[in-house]
Formats: C-alpha cells, sequence, structure tokens
C-alpha cells in the first residue's frame, strides 16, 4: 500500500504540470484473475477490452488478496475399466462406500488448501503502432495466515461472520472444525509429487508475454476488436514451463451524453499447457491440457467536474475444467474424517468449470486506480472472497 501511495503522489504531481490527460481506454480493469490454488501456477489469461493499442508506454501493478479453503480430500481414479463402469451409475458421494480405495489398482492424489493467498502482478504496455502493442508482465504469490490487518474482507473471521449473521448459515465449510488462521497447501499428485506451502512461503508464478493487435474496421460502429497472442512462462519451482494461448475480445461503446457512457464486453480465450517443460519433474495441476474462458462485463461511466472519469464495472468470468469431466464420472472422493459440509469441494470441483463474479470500481484521470471485489457463488475452489487493487499511469 505504501509503494502505491507514494507512486500516486508523484503522478498527481505530474499530472498538475502536464494538463489534464486521461487514461481511459475502453473498459477500465485491472487482473481479476482468481488465486485459485492451482491456477496461480499457471499461464491463465486476463481479458483484454481496451478501445486501442496504448499511445504510450504504460505500468500496471495490481495487489490481490483471496481466501482459500478445503479440507484435506484424498481422490482415487480406478483402472480397471469394469470398476469404472460400475462408479458410473453411483453418485459421486456414495462410491466410497462400495469401493475401499487402498485395496484398488487405482491413480490416487490428495489436496487441502486454507490460507490467504496475497498477489502482485506487473504489466509494462509498449506500443508497436496505432493497431498494435506489446504488454510484458510478470506474476508473484505468497501463502498468509491472513490475520487482521494484513487481511480485512479476506480474512477468516470475517468470513465466518458473515456467514454465521447473513447468509449461508453456521460453519458451512467447517473452519470452526479445522480451526482458523492457519496456512497451508498440501497436494500430492497423481504421479507422487508434492506441493507443499506454508504460511510466509513464497513463489514467484513467472513471467508473460502479450501481443494485440487492435482492427478499425468496425470503430464507426463504436465496437472496438482485439486479437491477442500469448506466451508465459512459468517459473515456480512446481512448474517450469511454457504455455502457449490465443484470445479475441471487442466491446460496444453507448453515448448518453456528454458526460455519461456505457461499455459492453465479451472475451474468449484459450490455451495449452506445457507445449515445453523446462525441468524434468512437475506437478500435474490437472489432466485438461487446454484451457478455455469467457468473460461479459459491463461497465458504466460518468465524468465528473473535474474531469475524471468514474467507472463501475460488472463482470461474469468463467474457465473451463482443470480436470477432464468424464473422468469425475468414476472418481472416488474420500473425505477427512473430521470433515461434514462441503468436504468434497477439493477433487470434486476440480471436474467442474470455473467461474466467479467481480465489482470493480475505477477513477480515471493522469494515474488509473481500481478497487474490485470478488465472489464465487459456487465454491469452486477459488477463494470465498477476494479483493484487489491496482494502478496504471504511463510513462
Amino acid at each position: 500500500m505504501l509503494v502505491f501511495a507514494i507512486v500516486q503522489i508523484l503522478m498527481a504531481q505530474k499530472s498538475k504540470n502536464n494538463g489534464t490527460v486521461t487514461l481511459k481506454n475502453g473498459i477500465s480493469k485491472l487482473s481479476i484473475l482468481s488465486t485459485n490454488p492451482f491456477g496461480i501456477f499457471i499461464s491463465r489469461l486476463n481479458h483484454n477490452f481496451k478501445q486501442r493499442a496504448s499511445s504510450s508506454p504504460e505500468l500496471n501493478f495490481s495487489l490481490e488478496s483471496g481466501n482459500i479453503w478445503g479440507p484435506n480430500v484424498k481422490t482415487y481414479i480406478p483402472k480397471d475399466e469394469a470398476i469404472k463402469k460400475r462408479l458410473r451409475g453411483i453418485p459421486w458421494f456414495s462410491r466410497q462406500s462400495y469401493y475401499d480405495g487402498e485395496e484398488l489398482d487405482a491413480y490416487t492424489y490428495e489436496i487441502e488448501t486454507d490460507g490467504v493467498i496475497k498477489g502482485l502482478r506487473g504489466e509494462l504496455s509498449l506500443p508497436l503502432n496505432e493497431k498494435q502493442e506489446l504488454v510484458l508482465g510478470f506474476r508473484a504469490f505468497a501463502l498468509t495466515k491472513g490475520k487482521f490487518p494484513t487481511a480485512i474482507l479476506t480474512s477468516d473471521d470475517f468470513i465466518e461472520f458473515f456467514h454465521n449473521n447473513i447468509a449461508g448459515g453456521k460453519d458451512p465449510f467447517d473452519r470452526d472444525v479445522f480451526g482458523y488462521d492457519k496456512a497451508r497447501i498440501k497436494y500430492e499428485d497423481r504421479n507422487g509429487n508434492l506441493l507443499d506451502m506454508n504460511s510466509g512461503d513464497f513463489t514467484f508464478g513467472g513471467i508473460e508475454t502479450h501481443y494485440y493487435h487492435y482492427p478499425e474496421f468496425l470503430n464507426d460502429k463504436k465496437i472496438y476488436l482485439n486479437f491477442g497472442a500469448h506466451l508465459g512462462t512459468n517459473l515456480s519451482k512446481y512448474n517450469s514451463s511454457f504455455d502457449l494461448g490465443f484470445s479475441f475480445s471487442g466491446i460496444k461503446k453507448m453515448d448518453f451524453n456528454a458526460r455519461n457512457f456505457a461499455f459492453f464486453g465479451f472475451g474468449i480465450n484459450g490455451f495449452r499447457k506445457r507445449i515445453l517443460d523446462l525441468k524434468s519433474t512437475i506437478i500435474d495441476f490437472g489432466t485438461n491440457d487446454f484451457i478455455g474462458s469467457l468473460e461479459t462485463n459491463m461497465e458504466f461511466n460518468f465524468i465528473s467536474e473535474g474531469n475524471t472519469t468514474h467507472s463501475f464495472g460488472l463482470s461474469y468470468y468463467m474457465q473451463t475444467s482443470l480436470n477432464e469431466k468424464d473422468e469425475g464420472e468414476y472418481a472416488i472422493h474420500v473425505r477427512d474424517e473430521d470433515a461434514y459440509n462441503s468436504w468434497q469441494h477439493g477433487t470434486r470441483h476440480l471436474y467442474k468449470n470455473n467461474n466467479y463474479w467481480t465489482l470493480t470500481y475505477t477513477f480515471t484521470r493522469k494515474i488509473q486506480t481500481s478497487f474490485y471485489l470478488q465472489q464465487d457463488f459456487t465454491v469452486n475452489n477459488n477463494p470465498d472472497l477476494q479483493t484487489g487493487i491496482g494502478i496504471k499511469f504511463g510513462i
């Protein structure tokens, strides 16, 4: 937060010296990618809803905080085709009663998650010409206990207060059973590779390279498109590899009057994980090699008397499952003996599409400053609640 404040002061002073130049360029949004405990290790793609390439180099930094939680779940994937066929007709919550996983010839993987993931992202946008730009970025994360005051809305205490008093009911996810303010991500994949993170552990996720082209053939209709090509270089000790992706996004602008307007955006993208591995031992973060996502976004804007643009955005993000859906039809999920409520999410929801809603407020002039609040209503391994703050400024 101190770094953000210093940058704000310096750029505000520069704004006084250089006049009023706005950074408003399409839908204002920082990265809204969730601090998913698997997602932080792979090159997921944030959707781009800009109208045009940046007119000059820009820097973009964001901080995010997301509360993750899931008691231990061990999953067995039988190798015998006859057993797979029989399991397909049995509800997922009854399968562990029909077969003892320890006696099966099966692949296994196991996961438990707890804590608040803090993320730092940075991007440098370099315009190549009026229709093209290159964006270079990085991502880094730390696992914390999320105690007050380092985490307020994303702390265990606040989330359970919300559940107990507003929505969700008494202890819907067994936090009371296992205890608050802990930090642990433990995951053993089906090949026996282990990820083990504890409080204070830091991981540098990697660097990203994005190329965007902005065609102009629909600009006269106030429709703005962009196409992207993406290379992700994962550099953590758990995943050192290259990912390759593509994207398409478009926005429609609607003017109400000189000071009020709205944008409606839609984007799709996809990437292929691990097109090239950089070391021999890499943790398996899902059996789906190709991951796709879509986002819809609507934003209302008004320009104040001081020529500051205030933007209020609401977006829905959906990503395909990290594991192949068919495998989920016969996987055996075995709960921790102390877990009772929603215990299966850690592994069962790896077979479900990933989705969440994000509410964003941005004010833009010489500096663009954004805040967001994100909610995963379907409890599919994203943070129960995530917050973020970001700034963008020209250099």
